[in-house]
């Protein structure tokens, strides 16, 4: 298993500040996306403490590796452990799908916001949420790979205890943790850069529609 599980993921930064203009357009618009930002504290919450969650994991894990099948009454305790701790981060998962899940039913509130618009600003707020809606894709699609790392993981850990294991088997498997493991990274990767792109056409809406008034 490779150092660390994952480097988790960027938050998106959606409050406005400096947005307090009386324009119609842009207080609809602040109210939609503030109440995305909001749907997804949850989300953001847990990110600290999952990230502690893999670091613990990830250090017992090595510890675990360092025992033999004669230190199996250790052995079983530490992979008892183990298990406990993925179990809490497949808890931290799930709650964080479902606050993303949440926010993601306001998006289509921008439909009846692009539709009092054109120009410049149809277009930004248009291409804002194609990509509100491309990140909570991509957000899902981290969770459908992280789900499969954790299968993963609790198979290697199951096998550390099992009898007539051979060292084969457990390297294959490791092997088949780290290849997951670099799947969901790039889910990770993938995820940040929409966050970013997120921010910046939200910036670029904002600043469309200050050059309207």
């Amino acid at each position: 298993m490779k150092k660390s599980i994952i480097g988790y993921i960027l938050a998106v930064t959606l409050v406005f500040s400096g947005c307090s203009s009386d324009s119609t357009i842009k207080t609809q618009l602040s109210a939609t996306i503030t109440k995305m930002n909001n749907a997804e504290q949850a989300y953001k919450d847990a990110q600290a403490e999952l990230t502690e969650l893999e670091k613990s994991e990830q250090e017992l894990f090595n510890q675990t590796m360092e025992l033999t099948q004669q230190q199996l009454g250790e052995l079983k305790i530490k992979v008892a452990e183990l298990e406990e701790l993925l179990g809490q981060r497949l808890t931290h998962i799930e709650g964080e799908e479902k606050s993303i899940s949440k926010a993601s039913k306001s998006v289509d509130e921008l439909d009846a916001i692009i539709e009092q618009t054109d120009g410049t600003v149809e277009k930004s707020i248009e291409e804002l949420k194609e990509a509100v809606t491309n990140r909570y894709e991509l957000h899902s699609a981290f969770v459908v790979e992280y789900k499969k790392l954790t299968s993963l993981q609790e198979e290697l850990y199951g096998m550390l205890v099992a009898e007539e294991v051979e060292l084969k088997e457990l390297k294959d498997k490791v092997g088949e943790v780290n290849e997951q493991n670099e799947l969901v990274h790039t889910a990770v990767i993938s995820f940040n850069d929409a966050t970013v792109k997120v921010n910046v056409l939200k910036d670029d809406t904002f600043s469309n529609l200050q050059k309207e008034e």
